[in-house]
């Protein structure tokens, strides 16, 4: 099963939100557990600045230490608004007289003994088995001591509760952030989908180029590729149309002629004109298959595949070779065919292919060079680039003329054997091996086709 690019983007980021709220949740935890503590040592200051603003308005009043009915009618009253608050935190306090340290008031359960040694500030001091969190304030004016506890266990529990209840929002978030993670990264590749049912949605005809004017950024690409890959489908079923129309065209008149010479045998009671007929009958087979192989190579040439395979050559050896087999023609037309090798270095290419390149020069040259006439062939190191020239003493082709040679199918005259395709398949041969092609007229006064190609391996 193909992998979802949904499922991945949730993958990545789920865990990642996962982590960083994780994280998250912890700083919080403890820090509102920090600020909650430092709360509590707020009100317990609080607490005893109330105690002891009391102690001093009393002592005022009556200019007397306060009576312990008057102060715990006094902190009565100022605890009674925190009755029942789910916050509320039991506290313990202590009032002395000094100097001599007179404990003259106290709560229910504060000890008789100081809840601190200090005159002011903070301790943490154990009754019994609990520990505690004491503030002393001390007025030396007035001689009046103030010390006030708050148990630790109560106030770490309402720290607790209210640190889990700030988390408690984060834990909802998570579930409804992958709800919209996953609705949002659909949204998000929904123009993929769009794009891959319009494609999907396409006849095999229907190449034009992909609208990509709302396409997202990251999709431009790809849409890109496939608008090229369109075009070159187009063009490649465009010329595989125009050459098979061709093909079917040049097949034709030898097709006929072959027909009409089989019933001229067939018809011609006449010996010596069945001998001719049957013998045109056999030109007209040579030529077609002739003409069947260059289009079956043409075709394999076509498609932008490149030189696959490539060998190390030595292209003298591959002339050679190709001049052996065509020796037979060169001897029965009695011309002179010969080869200079000037290149010495083994050159990088599909040897198939560059045999089928010498053998179409050579013999386009040895059939229209007329009879005694010269054909050469020569293979040269030119800087960094390797050159195989084919000359020879026949008829050449005008200046106008020889840039449309190369195109498929186009012949200077009807007569002969030519079906236009052997410098098309050079022509294309060279192309592949990133080569030139270019036509002259040869020092014998008829045609030199020089096949200029790079020492470089071609590209795949």
């Amino acid at each position: 099963m193909n992998p979802s690019i949904r499922r991945r983007l949730l993958v990545i980021l789920l865990p990642a939100i996962a982590f960083t709220w994780l994280v998250s949740a912890i700083t919080s935890y403890f820090d509102s557990l920090y600020e909650q503590s430092r709360v509590f040592d707020a009100q317990l200051a609080q607490a005893a600045k109330v105690l002891l603003l009391l102690a001093i308005h009393e002592s005022e009043e009556n200019a007397l230490m306060p009576s312990k009915d008057a102060l715990k009618q006094a902190l009565n009253d100022e605890r009674a608004a925190q009755v029942s608050h789910p916050y509320e935190n039991r506290l313990i306090f202590q009032v002395w007289q000094l100097p001599g340290r007179q404990l003259v008031l106290h709560s229910e359960h504060a000890p008789l003994l100081p809840l601190s040694e200090k005159l002011y500030g903070y301790t943490d001091t154990h009754l019994g088995e609990e520990l505690w969190r004491v503030f002393t304030i001390t007025n030396e004016e007035y001689k009046i001591r103030v010390d006030v506890g708050e148990n630790y266990t109560g106030r770490e529990e309402l720290a607790r509760i209210i640190a889990i209840r700030v988390l408690i929002p984060l834990f909802v978030v998570i579930p409804i952030l992958a709800l919209v993670l996953w609705f949002a990264v659909g949204r998000a590749l929904f123009p993929l989908r769009r794009l891959a049912l319009e494609v999907k949605r396409r006849k095999p005809t229907h190449l034009d180029a992909v609208n990509a004017h709302d396409a997202p950024v990251e999709i431009v690409p790809l849409v890109e590729s496939l608008n090229t890959l369109f075009d070159r489908l187009q063009s490649t079923f465009q010329n595989e149309r125009r050459f098979t129309a061709d093909a079917a065209h040049e097949l034709r008149t030898p097709l006929a002629g072959i027909k009409t010479q089989a019933q001229v045998a067939l018809r011609d009671r006449n010996e010596q004109h069945r001998r001719q007929a049957l013998q045109h009958l056999i030109i007209g087979v040579d030529r077609t298959s002739r003409l069947v192989e260059q289009l079956l190579t043409l075709a394999r040439l076509d498609p932008e595949t490149g030189i696959v395979d490539p060998k190390s050559v030595r292209l003298g050896r591959l002339a050679s070779e190709v001049i052996a087999d065509l020796a037979p023609l060169a001897f029965e037309k009695r011309i002179d065919i010969s080869m200079t090798d000037q290149c010495h270095k083994e050159v990088i290419i599909h040897e198939d292919a560059m045999s089928i390149l010498i053998r179409n020069l050579v013999d386009n040259a040895l059939r229209y060079t007329p009879r005694g006439g010269i054909v050469e062939v020569s293979i040269k190191e030119q800087g960094d680039s390797v050159v195989v020239s084919v000359a020879d003493s026949g008829p050449g082709i005008p200046e106008e003329e020889r840039p449309k040679v190369l195109e498929r199918f186009y012949r200077l005259t009807q007569t002969g054997v030519g079906s236009g395709l052997g410098l098309s398949i050079v022509h294309r041969i060279a192309q592949l091996h990133r080569g030139t092609m270019n036509l002259q007229t040869s020092r014998y006064g008829g045609l030199q086709i020089d096949v200029t190609f790079p020492l470089t391996p071609p590209s795949k």
